[in-house]
């Protein structure tokens, strides 16, 4: 069994708030629920001078570096920590990257395997970047160029890649990708979510439609995320003009949960498209807001752009609310989920039609998540391969 088990992550939710950082920090925190000893080293945390626990995991961050971000610090820092390690870990496991430098440095602890959680690939990112509708945003493509080459030089060294998602898992198998780690290193194990942290709250769902006035034969239609340009938000506020036009608008009210960058253009286009009384911007909100706005919702949307992993957490978080989704018909290719409705997201008469045909029953309260994506089978699947992998290590 693998008892000891060392995360390095550059940041996590004690950073900031994000995908990424719920999804590693969340298996840690059920790896130690498990009875694993469970370490994780990271970036500096403002006001922490030294380790600490939380929800049975050692929290490691390491002085001098930048908080939340790779740096030139971060790879000497992280590497230094492990070829001063005494002890050998039964596993090492790195959140995306964060791993590079003490992979390098394999030989300190020869028969400890090294597992890569992949959250997207730098081709993925470049496709994304040159499908954004932004000139600006393209342009910043050659950055992830070069980490591509980096990423090309550095999967060799890894005994497992874990992709988190379905588009991860088929880019990593392909060119160029393949060229550096074959398919038999590439293992599919899909993020997963803690389902009673996001069960639907029935005072929370009165509560909230009372504080924006939003009335029981109101339409609440839940969009959880950064406002980014490449999450494509504009397309629900054109999907509210499409319900407007149609002469449906005082039956529907959005619920823009986040911010981001792109929150002003965002407004401007809500007033330019006469839909602004049909949307709330609620401001960045944290996982326990997140549920009472899911909670207070009959159905969510996401109309995002970009090349997602797989199903986004937003939208584990919302079928485990009981939540229908409306979601990119590319975001379920080849599954049967209950609870999800895949659409173009870019038609707004089709998202329009599929919000109503996704609300036309009672709003469920119990849990439309696949127990293949609850935490714990998520969890329990990266100890069984991480068991698989320990007898074999490196000579």
């Amino acid at each position: 069994m693998s008892r000891a088990i060392l995360v390095f992550s550059r940041a996590t939710p004690h950073h900031h708030s994000g995908g990424m950082e719920e999804v590693s920090w969340g298996l840690a925190a059920e790896w130690a629920r498990l009875g694993r000893e469970v370490r994780l080293v990271t970036t500096a945390l403002p006001g922490a001078e030294g380790p600490f626990s939380d929800a049975g995991v050692e929290v490691v961050p390491l002085s001098g570096t930048a908080p939340g971000r790779y740096s030139r610090a971060w790879w000497e820092a992280s590497r230094r920590y492990w070829t001063q390690l005494a002890a050998a870990p039964s596993v090492v496991l790195s959140v995306s990257s964060a791993a590079y430098a003490a992979v390098r440095e394999r030989a300190r602890h020869p028969h400890t395997p090294f597992v890569m959680q992949a959250h997207g690939t730098s081709a993925m990112e470049i496709l994304s970047k040159l499908r954004a509708a932004s000139v600006k945003y393209a342009a910043t493509a050659p950055k992830n160029a070069l980490w591509l080459l980096r990423d090309l030089a550095r999967y060799r060294d890894f005994d497992q890649i874990v992709a988190v998602g379905d588009r991860v898992y088929d880019s990593l198998v392909a060119k160029p990708q393949r060229w550096s780690v074959g398919a038999e290193r590439v293992r599919l194990i899909r993020n997963g979510v803690a389902a009673e942290g996001h069960a639907f709250a029935p005072a929370a769902r009165e509560r909230v439609r009372a504080e924006h006035g939003i009335g029981p034969d109101t339409v609440a239609v839940a969009c959880v995320g950064r406002l980014h340009l490449q999450k494509r938000v504009d397309r629900a506020l054109r999907t509210a003009a499409a319900l407007r036009a149609s002469g449906d608008g005082d039956r529907y009210r959005f619920l823009l949960v986040g911010d981001g960058p792109d929150e002003q253009r965002l407004r401007g286009l809500a007033a330019e498209l006469g839909v602004a009384g049909m949307v709330v911007f609620t401001g960045r909100a944290d996982r326990e807001r997140v549920r009472d706005y899911n909670s207070a919702a009959d159905v969510a949307l996401v109309t995002t752009a970009r090349m997602e992993v797989g199903l986004p957490l937003v939208v584990l978080e919302a079928l485990a609310n009981g939540l229908p989704c409306v979601v990119p018909s590319s975001f379920v290719a080849g599954t049967s989920w209950k609870g999800l409705h895949p659409v173009d997201a870019g038609d707004p008469p089709a998202v329009a039609t599929a919000l109503a045909a996704a609300t036309r029953g009672p709003r469920g309260a119990a849990s439309l998540l696949p127990a293949d994506l609850t935490l714990e089978r998520c969890a329990r699947t990266y100890l069984d391969l991480f068991d698989e992998l320990a007898p074999v290590g490196r000579a």
